[in-house]
């Protein structure tokens, strides 16, 4: 073997140690880190129940939740274009407002949509008339609850919260 061979050889060791931290790193964010935050409705109680995970540097630690409750009247549906990178698209927040105003406390993301805004002004209009205990007389597109809205299989609501949000008053 000659120089250029054992050249070639330690440039190949090289990658493949740089590279396989990296690969392993990508698919733990892929299939460990958490999309989106899971809502839950609870129409007798009229309140919205937010699984809001706070997102750190490093994805290999868990990461704190955060469980917030907010009445269903001083929720507004905002919608919002992004033109961020990794963002790119419609959004679909919930803005909370001080009761009686429409001055905004806080927003949650509920939903985006890459391509267009019918999607999620359909979300919110099936939101407001689930929660207005009203009759929804269209069936829905997809079915089933989104994945988005429900937590990992790691986490899970506190028991308090579960039988809150989950039960009438």
């Amino acid at each position: 073997m000659g120089h250029d061979d054992y050249v070639m050889i330690f440039l190949g060791m090289t990658a493949v140690c740089a590279f396989s931290p990296l690969a392993l790193f990508t698919l733990k964010m892929y299939f460990v880190q958490p999309r989106d935050q899971p809502i839950r409705l609870n129409r007798k109680r009229q309140k919205i129940y937010i699984f809001e995970y706070k997102r750190t540097f490093f994805p290999w630690l868990k990461w704190p939740v955060t469980i917030r409750s907010y009445n269903w009247a001083d929720v507004r549906g905002e919608i919002r274009y992004s033109s961020d990178r990794y963002n790119m698209g419609f959004q679909l927040f919930g803005s909370v407002c001080e009761p009686g105003t429409n001055k905004v406390v806080t927003r949650f993301l509920i939903a985006k949509e890459r391509s267009s805004q019918e999607m999620l002004c359909q979300i919110w209009s099936y939101l407001s008339v689930y929660m207005q205990h009203d009759s929804v007389t269209a069936d829905p597109v997809e079915t089933g609850r989104p994945d988005d809205w429900c937590p990992r299989k790691a986490d899970r609501w506190p028991e308090d919260m579960e039988r809150e949000s989950t039960t009438a008053p």
